[in-house]
């Protein structure tokens, strides 16, 4: 049972966690997104799901900056791109077995930051939308 809630929780929260990913690049107007919604998905898929997550912090930040240049937003908005990437280092470094125990702990910490700064940053997005 304590083995099952050692997997599931994770799990569960995991995809909470895609699932505001996709949201923040939904909320991106579709001119200026370079990953469709759907991609953040991808991130289920163990291994592969390490290096895709960068490429979709690339995306969400590269939307957002698409966004301001081009004036449907006023000022830019931080998706928290400095989190994700250390969050990022911190899930590849757990596969160097040595690592593994120093690196989770930062790795969680990054990525309640990181969600945090999505959530706010859509928030601030969808208010600056409603503005104008």
């Amino acid at each position: 049972m304590f083995a099952a809630l050692l997997i599931i929780i994770p799990f569960v929260t995991f995809v909470f966690y895609i699932r505001a990913i996709s949201k923040t690049i939904k909320a991106i107007d579709p001119e200026y997104r370079t990953q469709a919604p759907g991609m953040a998905w991808l991130l289920l898929i163990p291994v592969f799901n390490v290096i895709w997550f960068f490429f979709l912090l690339k995306a969400i930040k590269t939307g957002f900056l698409r966004m301001h240049e081009n004036k449907r937003i006023s000022q830019p908005i931080d998706t928290g791109y400095t989190y994700g990437i250390a969050m990022g280092c911190c899930w590849a470094a757990i596969f160097i077995p040595k690592l593994i125990f120093i690196a989770l702990i930062p790795m969680f910490v990054f990525s309640i930051l990181h969600w945090t700064k999505l959530n706010n940053a859509r928030k601030r997005l969808n208010d600056e939308l409603n503005q104008s």
